[in-house]
């Protein structure tokens, strides 16, 4: 499938027609699938996104090096207060969507349950990678919406983010079922 974004991914259709798995090799007991999937979708849920960290960790880097070097009426762009806080709110991002990730991974090796931790970690990761894509573009002006530079590209691989591996209006709902309302 050709998509926006995380084109070093490939996407595709499986078809599976008339598949008999042997008990043996069956994963669980019988009737433990729903406890199998729920117990993956943390372990995944949690680490998924780890790679968007050090995307945002790149962003940060680069859109302080940036507005360092741009001037404008000859002051670096960084000594303006809308470039430097727009950065700030980055590196703010980056440390946040870090932490969760850990919480959640340290639950999971621990053998505890993380359901609302993963859900939590993955819903803010991704819309924090969106939301610093965003900003790496607005810093960079026009050489952030063109090609050429790559600026663009985390943002198209950054919205995928919040539809795979349970949109993030899905991890909401786990998250309100957790808290049971």
């Amino acid at each position: 499938m050709h998509k926006m974004g995380l084109n070093g991914a490939p996407m595709a259709d499986l078809y599976i027609d008339d598949c008999r798995v042997p008990k043996e090799n069956r994963l669980g007991g019988e009737g433990q699938g729903a406890r199998i999937f729920s117990d993956s979708m943390e372990w995944e849920r949690t680490y998924i996104l780890a790679w968007q960290i050090g995307v945002m960790e790149r962003q940060v880097a680069e859109a302080a090096r940036y507005a360092q070097e741009r001037k404008l009426s000859g002051k670096p762009i960084s000594t303006f207060q809308a470039v430097s806080h727009r950065i700030a709110d980055m590196r703010i991002r980056l440390e946040a969507a870090r932490w969760l990730l850990y919480r959640a991974a340290w639950l999971k090796s621990e053998g505890k349950p993380a359901s609302m931790e993963s859900a939590i970690a993955k819903v803010f990761a991704a819309e924090a990678a969106v939301a610093s894509a965003l900003d790496a573009i607005q810093i960079h002006g026009g050489y952030g919406y063109a090609t050429e530079m790559g600026i663009e590209r985390a943002l198209r691989d950054a919205v995928g983010g919040r539809i795979y591996s349970g949109t993030s209006e899905v991890l909401r709902n786990i998250i309100s079922d957790e808290l049971g309302l």
